[in-house]
């Protein structure tokens, strides 16, 4: 049994993780890549970095062109961005000590220390100076807290509703990777970047080659089984892990529902006709999907925990309690 709050903490605390490494990975391989470029097409790839993450141009860029080192503090910087680096980070700790008790002290220690580390250090001189360097050093700390979590968290609601939230919102990123990488010509990123930042360039070039098509590299985003990165490796476990909390009661079925229903039409449609046809349209509606079966389990699992009566009581994962 656990508390609603607590699994709202570890499913949230999950897709920080996520989006704090991923957008540090995007920063890293989009930073090194941009200084060979041409201005015109570095300018490109870093606003395709800012619809990448979902994030404005700053108030003080709007109107103009932003720059490289604008759009890093927006990313990477900036408190006022609830999707920077550090305020995701902040997050991350904030969801971590609400369950101290239900997670390794190994996982808390280092979201603690790396939050601690990005209040102290004085970020602007770091990412002035020596950006590549703190980005490797954020993105190793959330990697090793992943690892923590895989080797050493109890395979029960904890580890469950993490890796929901963690395996949500890397899907929902490696969709708009996608998204990107079938944008007009010189308005998105380069076909190693946008597998770069997947972590998906070695495996895509075992299987393929240096064949860098925008639409092949689309449905191995999408559909490549056998990568964990993945839209449909990362649904599967999903679906595992809202099967693993079903044992507790039928509240989940509409979520495991919307689960199978988008797997299987990676797993099974027509992905490449998809794509052919309207890939922008398909991209959207399976981010739509995603953004819908969080929303769900949130519904399930979350939302008793908004009465003041219930925060002292545990309740089973799917127990009705109108």
């Amino acid at each position: 049994m656990i508390l609603a709050r607590h699994a709202e903490a570890l499913f949230w605390a999950g897709r920080q993780l996520e989006r704090a490494e991923a957008t540090t990975r995007a920063l890293d391989v989009v930073g090194r890549n941009s200084m060979h470029l041409r201005e015109q097409r570095a300018h490109a790839e870093w606003v395709a970095m800012l619809g990448l993450f979902g994030a404005a141009a700053p108030p003080e860029a709007r109107g103009r062109a932003a720059d490289r080192d604008e759009v890093i503090r927006r990313l990477f910087l900036d408190g006022e961005h609830q999707g920077s680096v550090k305020a995701t980070v902040f997050q991350l700790r904030e969801n971590f000590r609400t369950v101290r008790d239900r997670v390794p002290v190994e996982l808390w220690e280092e979201a603690n220390r790396l939050h601690l580390e990005l209040q102290r250090g004085d970020l602007a001189r770091q990412l002035a100076l020596t950006p590549f360097d703190l980005f490797t050093s954020v993105r190793r700390a959330c990697q090793a807290m992943a690892g923590v979590a895989a080797e050493a968290m109890p395979r029960d609601e904890t580890y469950t509703f993490f890796d929901s939230g963690r395996m949500l919102e890397r899907c929902i990123i490696t969709c708009r990777l996608a998204r990107v990488g079938l944008a007009d010509a010189g308005s998105g990123f380069e076909p190693s970047v946008l597998l770069r930042c997947s972590s998906s360039l070695q495996a895509y070039r075992r299987e393929f080659g240096y064949a860098d098509e925008p639409m092949r590299i689309a449905t191995f985003l999408l559909c490549a089984g056998h990568t964990p990165r993945s839209v449909l490796s990362c649904l599967r476990r999903v679906d595992e892990r809202l099967e693993a909390l079903q044992e507790y009661g039928p509240g989940l079925g509409p979520a495991r529902q919307l689960c199978g229903r988008a797997r299987s039409n990676l797993e099974f449609g027509d992905v490449v006709g998809s794509l052919e046809n309207d890939a922008l349209t398909f991209l959207d509606d399976i981010e739509s999907a995603l953004v819908g079966l969080s929303d769900v389990i949130a519904a399930y699992a979350f939302n008793p925990a908004h009465s003041p009566v219930l925060h002292a009581q545990f309740i089973r994962p799917g127990v009705d309690i109108s």
